[in-house]
């Protein structure tokens, strides 16, 4: 059987009767399959523990071990009580650790940041390591997953953060939000627990024959650019006055164990590398504080396109340059006049813009001169309903127009640049229609004109023959994904962030385009 086979089927079969928690299972089972360790945060009666009872099927011939803390909990209830006769008879100090932690498959631990200091220290062992100092015996323990609980985040400064930065993962439990699925668990009986076909379940030789497969996945060079963004701008939250530095805190270790979860998640799909459906894993992974989840999923997201966005800033910035380059010092200061008139004049008194996306757009003929080829004029935008037109006009002392009694409807506030031909209405540039280049041939100059025009259509190679394709290969990766670790709604704010990003992506296509023809 296939491995993503088997996954799907054995995630399928554990999510029998388990409503609106098929995501936390499976995170739960990835985390074992990784070696790492899950939190779950949320109120009491959210499924937490029926989690971890499920995750026990996983494995063959597996032992549970589930406990609820408190502040009276002794190292004897989670580790085993110590052996009277051997201390006894043998002088030796060691514990009877049958049916406890030290030889349990799934471990489940509700209200874990109740425990005590001397737990705490034993658990930080058990969980990273894997091994339980029993006496002079050290044990190398069974655990291949441990859940922990809480309804709470652990206290600060209280010594807790060495055992929170050992759970990798870390997801919200919440009630069923559904009331479909709320009604639907109401009405269900008490069935018994699901059956796992014995093809389906993981032996000790299989699992471990899968931590040797998970090291061969390969990682891309796309991957670690984009965990680069997410890493640089994870350091720029912590900047931020109101924000504690340890709020967006990731250490080295858990760096390596994010790169060896997300390699699990390859293996388990059948594939042989990390590919972009993979990083939203680590929308689990990143945040320490309930505050800082939302940022931490932006981070996240945003880290699918890095290298789309990084590109098209590089090209509105040399775009930006390259009209500064051909703008008003190029023309002589005797063909201002030539060159104005050569536009085309609309009721006697308005260039029209080209290009502009939304319709006919005009701009007031006596502003132009109060425009700056490099230090732009606050202007605005609005829509004449009587000329059925957008109207571009620059604001400066003296005047003529009172804006709100001219201004129908939708007014926007505007930065106005002088650009060869035309104007630059909030970094997009627009040609005036009529502009014959042909009558001031030698009074203009053309060599910057050119060089502008052989920058765009570089610059609109580059976008549609490298960026376009890389875009669209996400889109596609994502709308075709049917990968076992993401949820729905993983997928659906994936696909919300490459809506943005396209939607980036044709802005500056626009201004590159109109760019090339303004000239």
């Amino acid at each position: 059987m296939k491995v993503e086979t088997q996954i799907k089927t054995l995630l399928k079969v554990l999510s029998q009767g388990i409503f609106e928690k098929e995501h936390i299972l499976a995170m739960a089972l990835l985390s074992a399959i990784a070696g790492e360790s899950i939190f779950l945060l949320g109120p009491p009666g959210t499924a937490k523990s029926l989690v971890a009872r499920r995750l026990k099927m996983a494995f063959k011939d597996s032992r549970a071990f589930e406990y609820l803390m408190s502040r009276f909990s002794t190292p004897d209830e989670i580790f085993g009580p110590v052996s009277i006769s051997l201390l006894k008879n043998e002088d030796r100090y060691e514990r009877v650790v049958d049916g406890f932690l030290p030889t349990a498959t799934v471990v489940f631990l509700d209200e874990i940041w109740k425990a005590s200091p001397s737990i705490q220290n034993s658990l930080l062992t058990a969980i990273n390591e894997r091994i339980f100092q029993n006496g002079r015996e050290t044990i190398h323990l069974p655990m291949k997953g441990l859940i922990a609980a809480s309804n709470e985040l652990p206290a600060e400064d209280e010594g807790l953060e060495a055992l929170w930065d050992r759970f990798l993962v870390r997801m919200v439990s919440n009630c069923i939000n559904s009331e479909a699925s709320f009604f639907k668990m109401i009405r269900q009986g008490n069935s018994p627990d699901p059956v796992v076909p014995e093809d389906c379940l993981i032996t000790d030789e299989l699992f471990d024959k899968w931590q040797q497969n998970i090291d061969k996945i390969v990682i891309p060079d796309e991957i670690c650019y984009a965990v680069t963004n997410i890493r640089k701008r994870l350091k720029e939250e912590t900047k931020n006055d109101e924000v504690n530095e340890m709020d967006y805190y990731v250490s080295d270790r858990r760096w390596k164990k994010c790169f060896r979860l997300m390699r699990a998640s390859a293996f388990l799909n059948g594939r042989k590398a990390l590919d972009m459906t993979d990083l939203p894993l680590l929308i689990h992974c990143l945040w320490n504080k309930a505050e800082t989840i939302a940022t931490t999923v932006d981070v996240v997201l945003k880290g699918l396109t890095a290298s789309i966005y990084d590109r098209l800033d590089k090209i509105e910035k040399a775009l930006e340059q390259e009209l500064k380059f051909s703008a008003e010092p190029v023309i002589k200061q005797k063909d201002k006049k030539k060159q104005s008139e050569s536009f085309l004049l609309t009721n006697y008194m308005y260039y029209s813009l080209r290009d502009f996306p939304k319709g006919q757009c005009l701009f007031y003929k006596h502003d132009y001169n109060h425009l700056d080829s490099k230090k732009p004029v606050d202007g605005i935008i609005y829509l004449d309903e009587a000329k059925n037109a957008w109207i571009v006009r620059a604001i400066y002392t003296g005047t003529p127009f009172d804006y709100k009694v001219k201004t129908t409807s939708q007014v926007k506030k505007v930065k106005l640049l002088k650009c060869n031909a035309g104007i630059i209405v909030d970094g997009v540039p627009y040609g005036f229609e009529g502009m014959v280049n042909s009558a001031l041939s030698g009074e203009v100059g053309t060599v910057s004109d050119t060089l502008v025009k052989n920058w765009a259509e570089s610059a609109l190679e580059l976008m549609n023959n490298d960026l376009r394709p890389q875009l669209s290969q996400l889109q596609e990766q994502f709308a075709k994904a049917e990968h076992l670790f993401l949820s729905n709604d993983d997928l659906k704010l994936a696909n919300k962030y490459l809506s943005q990003c396209e939607k980036r992506f044709n802005e500056v296509a626009v201004k590159v385009h109109n760019a090339k023809g303004l000239l």
